[in-house]
Order: C-alpha cells, then sequence, then structure tokens
C-alpha cells in the first residue's frame, strides 16, 4: 500500500511513464512492411484478408489490407520505408487479383534488391512467375474446376515454393478460400515468424 503523502507523485511518475513508453510500443508494433491485397469488387470479397489483417494488428503486427490497384502505393512506401528505416522484414499476402498485384509488389522489389520474406497468393488468377527476391511463397489454388492457377518460379527463384490445390475440396471455392480458418492460421503464424 502506498503511503497518501506518496500516491499523487507515484501516479504521475506512472502516468509519465506510459506516455513516454506509448511510442515505444506503436514502433515496436510496426516492425515490418505486411500488406493485404483484396480482390475485385473492392470490399465486397476478399472477407478473409480483412480477418487476417484484424487478427494481426490484435496481436502487435502492424498490417494493412488495401485494393489491389493500390499496389504501385503499396511498393512506394515499403521502398520509401526501406530507406528510412533499414533492411525490415516484407510479407504480402493477396487475394484473386490481389494475389496477382502482390507479385507484382515482388518483383518492383526485386529491382531494388529488396527481398520479400513471405508471399502469399490466394486464388491468383494470372500470377506472373515468382522473382528472385522471395524466400518463401505459398500459393492456395483450383488445377480444375475453379479460379485460380499453380504459380511457377521466376529466373533465379531459390526460395521455398508450395502449390497447395483446393479443387477437391468442394466447400473451397474462389470466393472463400482465404476466408478458410486453417488457411488463416498457417498464415497468421508464418507472418509472426518473419515479421517477429
Amino acid at each position: 500500500m502506498i503511503p497518501r503523502l506518496l500516491f499523487w507523485p507515484v501516479l504521475a511518475l506512472l502516468m509519465a511513464l506510459v506516455v513516454a513508453l506509448a511510442p515505444l510500443a506503436e514502433a515496436r508494433k510496426d516492425r515490418g512492411d505486411v500488406y493485404l491485397l483484396r480482390g475485385g469488387g473492392g470490399g465486397v470479397f476478399s472477407k478473409g484478408l480483412d480477418q487476417i489483417g484484424a487478427k494481426l494488428n490484435r496481436s502487435g503486427i502492424k498490417a494493412q489490407v488495401i485494393a489491389h490497384g493500390e499496389w504501385k502505393a503499396a511498393l512506394d512506401s515499403i521502398i520509401a520505408n526501406r530507406k528510412k528505416h533499414g533492411r525490415r522484414p516484407v510479407v504480402l499476402i493477396g487475394h484473386s487479383f490481389g494475389a496477382n498485384a502482390a507479385i507484382r509488389i515482388a518483383k518492383g522489389l526485386e529491382k531494388q534488391r529488396i527481398r520479400v520474406n513471405y508471399l502469399v497468393t490466394f486464388a491468383a488468377t494470372n500470377p506472373a512467375p515468382i522473382p528472385s527476391n522471395v524466400r518463401k511463397v505459398t500459393n492456395y489454388y483450383f488445377a480444375t474446376d475453379g479460379w485460380g492457377k499453380a504459380i511457377r518460379p521466376g529466373r533465379g527463384f531459390r526460395g521455398n515454393m508450395k502449390n497447395i490445390d483446393f479443387s477437391k475440396d468442394k466447400r473451397v471455392g474462389h470466393f472463400n478460400i482465404e476466408e478458410q480458418p486453417r488457411l488463416q492460421r498457417q498464415v497468421i503464424n508464418n507472418t509472426r515468424r518473419y515479421v517477429r
């Protein structure tokens, strides 16, 4: 129990400490560039990315969910952050057109010699070859009966690549693949591993 005479000075000290440490906590939260790119239809589809982004943010990892058309702004932001903060992890997660856009960002970063630690594509509709700067890529797709193609390595790619086919699972389709709890857990756990 704090003596009555010391209560107010101790409370003031604690409040000052909380205010002083708040920017540090926020800076710790922003330790990497994590972007989730939605597919077509704006906010109508790709709801699973909103769920993944919210879970990452709640766990202390700053994640931004954006439209696939904003890929160039995300690329510019990652490059600017590299110049400002130095090397930091990059994670790109995309669904449908957003998966195609995530690969475009990775390609733009390859030109800047910036590594992408983790790339996830859910049902990429027209994926370009994966560039050489990507360390790990997982592609959830449909070999038959669904939109979403397999990915292939680009020139110089030496990372870890997985194509996981969901065409035999009739419960999973183009418009809900990113909402599957098991896949969300995999993506979140891998993102945490790379960002932390």
